[in-house]
């Protein structure tokens, strides 16, 4: 009997905690699932408030935030259609202030008086050339000059027979031919000497034909040249050119007389201003580039021949129509986007707009697409609809 109460008692103590031990275990599966639930609402939250934070959607701020935080919307303005465009740029030399000096004879080099870096005017004498050709032209002029005077003394005596009925009409006939062919012969021979420099003796005379700086030399005492090999170089930079490229997808903005600024990289923070007053008429076939050039004084001579730098090039578009203009302070940056925000029906509400925009001119900003003249944006406090933006964006990324 006593047996048999206590089996009983084991057996129910058993049942008992097999119950207790499923009761909890459901207890805790059911609140797994309500954690479960409330974490996917607070997601399904997150989702919503992530959906007006995209680009395409919707920022929401309280009613009182929208002045504390300085929000202001403003009209979409209409103005001329101004552009303008920054293209690389080069210093170059005026091709009409660059000599290559070279002698008009072959020879050898019988002196040499100037150097890189010495300034010379124009006339000036570079160097010497003996040379057996101005010898030979020289002779030639005194055999003219000599014929010259035996033609004049020929002549005159025919005449002088002619007058006193002597003499034959055609020996006095060919005494004026052979005159006229003698000074003939002295200005051909005058002209090859005026060619060949002057000088003394067979020397003839290198003279720079401009005014300027020596910059290269490649002439020696004693060296033996030929009439095409350059001895000398000379530059003028006391004007210089600034000519840009101009890609082809532009070529349609620039235009003759507009303004422009130079800047150069080495010297940052300078820049030089002046007009365009050359467009060329077509590309160039290897670059697709078209080339603009502007020309600048260079008192200082700083602005070096091979210096690389932009040329910023205003352009009036030849559409005279007014276009829409905005505060360049309304244009935020979101992801690989240039945002401007609108505001919705519901205050507090903005809507971020994709837009194109033309080059940031005083403070204001083309718009090309997005907005057009009389749509309402926010001018003031997009920086604080961007940061909502953003913040909406990473809570949706927290909450998945």
């Amino acid at each position: 009997m006593t047996m048999q109460r206590l089996c009983l008692l084991a057996l129910m103590t058993i049942f008992t905690g097999c119950g207790q031990k499923d009761s909890a275990g459901g207890g805790h599966g059911e609140h797994k699932n309500e954690e479960h639930g409330e974490h996917e609402g607070e997601g399904g939250e997150h989702g919503e408030h992530g959906g007006e934070g995209h680009v395409e959607g919707v920022v929401k701020i309280d009613k009182a935030a929208v002045e504390r935080m300085g929000v202001v919307v403003a009209v979409v303005e209409a103005a001329p259609s101004v552009g303008g465009i920054r293209v690389p740029a080069e210093i170059q030399a005026e091709p009409n202030r660059v000599a290559h000096i070279s002698s008009v004879v072959s020879g050898q080099l019988a002196s040499v008086k100037a150097s890189i870096g010495d300034k010379v005017e124009t006339g000036q004498i570079l160097a010497s050339v003996r040379s057996i050709e101005l010898g030979q032209a020289r002779a030639d002029a005194e055999r003219a000059r000599a014929n010259l005077q035996a033609a004049k003394a020929d002549f005159a005596r025919q005449e002088e027979l002619q007058k006193e009925g002597i003499g034959a009409k055609k020996k006095l006939v060919t005494a004026q031919a052979e005159l006229a062919k003698a000074k003939a012969e002295v200005s051909a021979a005058s002209r090859a000497l005026e060619v060949y420099g002057g000088g003394r003796g067979s020397e003839v005379a290198i003279r720079s034909p401009i005014s300027g700086q020596i910059v290269e030399r490649h002439a020696s005492i004693g060296e033996v040249v030929t009439a095409s090999q350059a001895l000398f170089e000379v530059t003028d930079i006391e004007k210089v050119w600034a000519v840009g490229r101009v890609y082809q997808q532009n070529a349609g903005q620039v235009r003759r007389g507009a303004t422009a600024s130079l800047t150069l990289q080495a010297y940052p923070g300078r820049t030089w201003q002046g007009t365009i007053d050359y467009v060329a008429p077509a590309l160039d076939e290897r670059t697709r580039t078209l080339a603009v050039r502007m020309v600048l004084d260079n008192p200082e001579g700083v602005l070096r021949p091979g210096l690389f730098g932009s040329l910023g090039i205003s352009a009036t578009s030849v559409d005279s129509s007014n276009a829409p203009f905005i505060r360049a302070d309304a244009l935020q940056q979101v992801g690989e986007k240039l945002v401007v925000f609108v505001p919705e029906e519901d205050v507090g509400a903005y809507h971020a707009v994709p837009v194109a925009v033309g080059k940031p001119n005083q403070g204001r900003v083309q718009v090309l697409s997005g907005l057009s003249v009389g749509d309402r944006y926010v001018s003031a406090g997009a920086f604080v609809l961007k940061s909502e933006l953003l913040r909406g964006e990473l809570g949706e990324g927290h909450a998945h």
